[in-house]
């Protein structure tokens, strides 16, 4: 059996659904089928779902091309997502692609969620229900991300905290030292690191 599906490409990018996350799918969709009005929340609930991993994934992506690291793909499995990248020449590249996940993420959904909180509802039931679980979504992935706990984002991410620290000390001593001296000498501590969540 194919562990992966193809769910076509982004911006050039594979999208990977395991085959754990189909069957997943296909059990909410069948449970629902009760009623018009279930099957249609459920629908809604798994596009929002997808629209905030893929939006999460998608943030690593950008940040990583930006840095210079091919992107070999976007993995989907159920409650996660995993983007897959060349390594990062730097340990600051790495913590930055960390970060990229979070913010993309938090910069759509924070604002939605602002906005149901603030302003209310819209008037078609659809998009209120689209953006009740995106916006929940995206609190509940974000908060868990930033975790300190491998193979979550905040393994990697909070490791530009120290990087900053060094960099500011190294200017106040009046030395001109760029990112790259400062994670090479990291980089032979940490090893390669492959992947990103």
């Amino acid at each position: 059996m194919r562990r992966f599906v193809s769910g076509g490409r982004i911006g050039g990018v594979g999208i990977h659904i395991h085959w754990t996350l189909l069957v997943a799918c296909a059990l909410i969709l069948l449970g629902s089928l009760q009623s018009l009005a279930h099957a249609a929340g459920a629908a809604i609930a798994l596009l929002a779902y997808f629209a905030a991993v893929l939006l999460h994934e998608w943030g690593h992506v950008v940040v990583a091309r930006r840095r210079m690291c091919q992107v070999f793909g976007i993995e989907l499995y159920p409650f996660v997502g995993l983007t897959r990248f060349q390594n990062p020449r730097t340990r600051f590249d790495h913590c930055l692609i960390a970060w990229a996940g979070v913010v993309f993420q938090g910069a759509v959904g924070l604002p939605m969620l602002l906005w149901i909180t603030l302003v209310g509802y819209t008037t078609l039931e659809v998009v209120n229900a689209f953006m009740a679980v995106f916006s929940f979504l995206t609190v509940v992935m974000v908060l868990l991300n930033l975790m300190p706990i491998p193979p979550l984002d905040g393994a990697v991410a909070w490791g530009i905290v120290p990087l900053l620290f060094r960099r500011l000390r190294e200017r106040h001593r009046g030395r001109s030292t760029g990112w790259n001296s400062l994670d090479n000498r990291d980089a032979a501590q940490q090893g390669d690191e492959a992947d990103e969540r």
